[in-house]
């Protein structure tokens, strides 16, 4: 179990793919095509603050070898600072082609010798083969059509290792119809993953302000009105038990 995983590496140019499954929504194509800007929208700017907080918390790359990925990667600001975190191998995906583009025009432009550990790929998630330590889920599953949320779950069953860990940032946590994006809560997450075997092992059902997640610059959080994040890490089957956690534990 504590080898390192096989991955399967971008190739240098991006191939340019078809809003292939059911779930995908075209949006994002046209929005990122459109010229979509840093700060823009859903676009952060920066690695995600939930993320950096959860990394801050916990080594969830303890070992060499390990491997990430990061699904519905944008610019792929959240990939690189998995690398910085400690994984050798990180595979940002995206579905929209013009996404991939700028992500891997971002990773040129940090001017971060750990860039080169970021593998972009432009492909539907649910064609994904191999098995990875550690998979980051970032305003993923909002951005899908509910019709596909059983198969995002099982899904991840197919591409976590067996002591891997999955970690997911619930948003936007509101009162909200229609999407995408879609209105998020954690026991929406739960009656996904739960049924198919997966363990909470760390529930932030608040977070702090400084750990919420802020696409297009904005201030979200109960606070002001905006819509929340709450954190939730996974275990495959069969592994630890929850442990629920105020916003100072």
């Amino acid at each position: 179990a504590g080898g390192p995983r096989s991955v399967f590496r971008a190739p240098a140019v991006v191939v340019p793919c078809a809003m292939a499954h059911a779930g995908a929504s075209p949006t994002w194509e046209k929005m990122w095509s459109a010229g979509l800007q840093k700060c823009q929208a859903f676009d952060v700017g920066d690695a995600s603050a939930t993320l950096r907080g959860a990394l801050q918390r916990t080594n969830y790359a303890p070992r060499p070898g390990m491997t990430a990925l990061v699904p519905g990667c944008g610019r792929a600001y959240d990939a690189l600072a998995l690398v910085k975190h400690g994984f050798d191998s990180v595979v940002a995906v995206d579905l929209a082609p013009s996404a991939c583009e700028a992500a891997n025009l971002e990773l040129r432009e940090s001017g971060d010798i750990g860039a080169q550990k970021v593998q972009v790929q432009c492909a539907d998630f649910f064609e994904l083969k191999g098995q990875y330590d550690f998979v980051w889920d970032c305003t993923f599953l909002c951005a899908l059509d509910p019709s596909v949320r059983e198969r995002w779950a099982a899904k991840y069953l197919e591409l976590l290792a067996p002591d891997g860990k999955l970690l997911t940032c619930v948003f936007p946590i509101c009162e909200k119809e229609g999407g995408p994006p879609f209105a998020m809560s954690v026991p929406l997450v739960r009656s996904l993953l739960e049924p198919i075997g997966f363990s909470a092992i760390e529930v932030r059902d608040s977070l702090p302000d400084d750990e919420q997640h802020r696409p297009g610059g904005t201030v979200n959080g109960a606070g002001n009105g905006g819509p929340r994040t709450a954190f939730v890490a996974w275990a495959m089957p069969a592994q630890e038990v929850a442990t629920t956690c105020s916003p100072i534990c």
